[in-house]
């Protein structure tokens, strides 16, 4: 059995994220991987705070899907996908929860995750998904750092 069968990148379609997907691929391609991209819609109540019906569940996730698979497109065109096998998976809820409970069930061998490096009120604020995914998972976690690639 290779070293990492299965991996797991958590995808926002920023800069920083696509940082980890180019060394996902590089791994995939030289262990023989899955490279499983996982995109998590979190789940905001904001329509009920402000008295407006929100969309039904279904269609709300329907519609997301189908941005999410134009933007997977998008996002992967210009990269160098041959030669590994790529799953793509929208999940819905907490970033972190999502992530690490995917990696599970997929038995996942490794997540390797893009940190966007924000400290001090930022970090405050927004948290970290890295440093929640470092904490909850129960596989190994690479976390790629460094400035956001174009």
């Amino acid at each position: 059995m290779d070293a990492f069968g299965r991996i797991v990148v958590p995808v926002d379609f920023s800069p920083f994220s696509k940082r980890a997907l180019r060394a996902a691929l590089r791994l995939g391609r030289t262990c023989g991987a899955e490279v499983h991209l996982v995109h998590v819609v979190p789940e905001y109540d904001l329509p009920s705070a402000f008295h407006i019906r929100p969309p039904d569940r279904e269609e709300l996730e329907a519609r997301v899907s189908r941005w999410a698979g134009r933007a997977f497109d998008d996002y992967l065109r210009s990269e160098g996908t041959k030669g590994v096998r790529l799953i793509r998976v929208v999940r819905y809820g907490k970033p972190a929860r999502n992530i690490c409970g995917y990696a599970t069930e997929v038995g996942a061998d490794l997540i390797l995750i893009a940190s966007h490096g924000r400290s001090g009120f930022q970090r405050a604020v927004f948290g970290s998904v890295a440093e929640k995914v470092l904490r909850l998972a129960e596989q190994p976690v690479m976390i790629v750092k460094g400035p956001p690639e174009e």
